[in-house]
This record gives structure tokens, sequence and C-alpha cells, in this order.
């Protein structure tokens, strides 16, 4: 072989085992680093609000906060603050600013901010009365109240809740209005009872310990229905002839029922009604008192009715009564004086 092939067949073998080496590998971008403190904070409408921003970034060419209210611009700064004496603005959206010199150039982040109010005023609003076994509307009214979306309203009857309200998926800010109906079908017993509503803000992680809830005045509301017996429908009593008796008749309704007795009138017969019990008083009674005597117990929503059925005894009859209890006590005493002897 020449001299000049080997000297090119060496150099070629010397290329194809030389290592290749790796180029040197790009510095990475530095990643978003915005650290809020708190960060979420939970302000009730007109106090003041304290918020600190700020990274671990080295090329940081300042930070701030964009908002419609106390904005702040910090050149050469890692750290903004964002400091409000009284927040009156609803929509302040405030975001935190980090400008650095590499990629990327800005990171921005908003703060979870809720600013909230109690409510105005929170009241109920109810038909005049209610009757039993029909439906009716109470009505929770709640004035001036933010946000919508952690706002529940519930009702109850003295310490019984009957019904309870959210709006988690209303995204308003801003104060509103709510009416909430809850339907009730009112029983006997619901008679006199105390509704109250009561307003309640579920603020989170951040907000009071607890709950802001504001309670309405308690309104009673009288549930009518028709009258019910107190004692049993029928009756049968007995009274001597010459004696006296007292027939009883009473209902629970409401209104408060009238009461009419149906019966032969009588000189010997007086009513009275009195505490809502009214009574049929016969002094001296006679045969002519011998007989039924209706009560009728009555309001608007309907009737209810008592017989009473009265019979006089006549004085033979107890006289009977009378002589044969003295024969027999004779005849026992007779029979106990012959076992002696």
């Amino acid at each position: 072989m020449e001299p000049g092939n080997l000297i090119t067949c060496v150099l070629a073998l010397l290329f194809c085992i030389t290592p290749t080496i790796p180029a040197a590998p790009r510095a990475s971008s530095p990643a978003c680093d915005v650290n809020m403190d708190p960060s979420r904070v939970v302000v009730r409408f007109g106090d003041p609000v304290t918020v600190n921003c700020s990274t671990t970034r080295e090329d940081v060419l300042g930070a701030g906060w964009e908002s419609s209210v106390s904005p702040v611009n910090k050149m050469n700064s890692k750290i903004a603050v964002w400091n409000v004496s009284s927040l009156t603005v609803w929509d302040a959206e405030p975001k935190c600013f980090i400008n650095c010199m590499n990629e990327p150039h800005q990171c921005v982040e908003k703060l979870d901010l809720v600013i909230y109010k109690y409510p105005e005023s929170v009241s109920l609003i109810a038909p005049d009365f209610m009757k039993i076994g029909e439906e009716s509307n109470i009505t929770c009214q709640v004035l001036d109240v933010a946000p919508a979306r952690y706002f529940s309203v519930k009702l109850y009857k003295g310490d019984e809740q009957l019904g309870s309200r959210s709006f988690n998926h209303d995204s308003t800010r801003f104060p509103v209005n709510e009416s909430i109906p809850f339907p009730v079908t009112p029983t006997r017993t619901g008679n006199g009872a105390e509704y109250t509503c009561v307003a309640e803000l579920k603020l989170g992680p951040g907000g009071p310990k607890l709950n802001p809830a504001k309670r309405s005045p308690p309104l009673k509301i009288p549930v009518f229905y028709k009258p019910s017996l107190l004692s049993a429908a029928e009756e049968n009593v007995e009274v001597c002839e010459g004696g006296s008796i007292v027939l009883n008749c009473s209902a629970d309704g409401n209104p408060a029922p009238t009461y009419e007795w149906k019966y032969p009138k009588a000189d010997n017969v007086q009513e009275i009604t009195k505490d809502g019990v009214s009574t049929v008083n016969i002094t001296r009674a006679s045969s002519s008192n011998d007989r039924v005597y209706e009560c009728h117990a009555k309001n608007t929503y309907g009737v209810a009715m008592k017989n009473i059925t009265l019979t006089v005894k006549g004085r033979s009859h107890w006289i009977g009564i009378g002589v044969l209890s003295v024969a027999v006590i004779a005849v026992i005493v007779l029979i106990y004086r012959r076992i002696k002897a």
C-alpha cells in the first residue's frame, strides 16, 4: 500500500471512533411563582383589608396589584402589598402581577376575595289566617344581602325547620333582595304557633367563626278549623223527678264556636255559656223535661252536634225501690235472729 493511502485509512479510522461531545443543555425558563398571604380573603363590606403578594424568582423587574381600588406598582421589588382602609367596591377583583426579565415575562394571579354584607332586614309575609288542611305560602323576604352564592334561608315553626333554600349557583357579587315562598299546610296544632325566618351566610374558610345570621321577628298566624266536640257525641243521663241536673256541651274550634240548644223550652230550664262551655241547667225536673237535648256548636267552617238523652225517673219508682230495700233488710235480720236462737 502506498504511504498516502495508509495515512488516509488511519485518519478515517480515528474519525469513526472519536466520541461525539453532546451539546450543553439550554437553561429552562423560570416558572411562574406568585404567593399571596392570605390566599383567601373574606371581608365585610366597608372593612379594611391587607394582602401580601411575593415571589421567589430572582429575575424580577417589579411587582404590583391590578385593581379598581388602590392599585399598586412596585419597581425592582419582589413584594407588593394591597392595602385598603375601607373596601366599598364590590367588583374590585384584585390581581397580583410579577414582571420578570426572562420568560414568562409576567405572572398574574387573581385573589380569592369574598366581600359580604349582612341582610339589611329579614321579615315574613304571610296570609292573615290559614285554614286547616289547605296549603298556604309563607314568604321570607330578605333585603340587601351579599354575596348570593353563600346565602341560605330557613323557615321555622317554633324549633321545627319547615324548609330551606340556598343560592349556590348565583354568581352575583352585588347585594340582592330575595323573596322566598315556603308552602305550609297547617294542622290543628299549628294554631298559635310562631313562625320565624333565618337568613344565613356560610362564608367558608377565612370567614367568621360563627356564620353571620339574621332572624325575622316571630309571626303568629291563626289557623281556622271547624268545631270538634270535647266529649262524646251521644250521652244518656238520668235525674229523679223534682231533682236538678246540668247538661254540658263544649267544642274546640277557630274561630271560637257559638252554641245553640234545641229542645222544647220550659220555665225550669236555663242556658249558660261561659269560658267556651255551654250548659243547660234543669231544676225541679218533671216528666216534661224527659227528652233529647241537641247541642249545636258552630263557626264559619262547620258544625258539631251532640245529643243528650235525659230520663226523668218518677217518685213512685224510687219509693218502690225504698220499700223493697227495707223488706230485704228485714228478712236478713229475721234469718240472723233464728240462726242465733
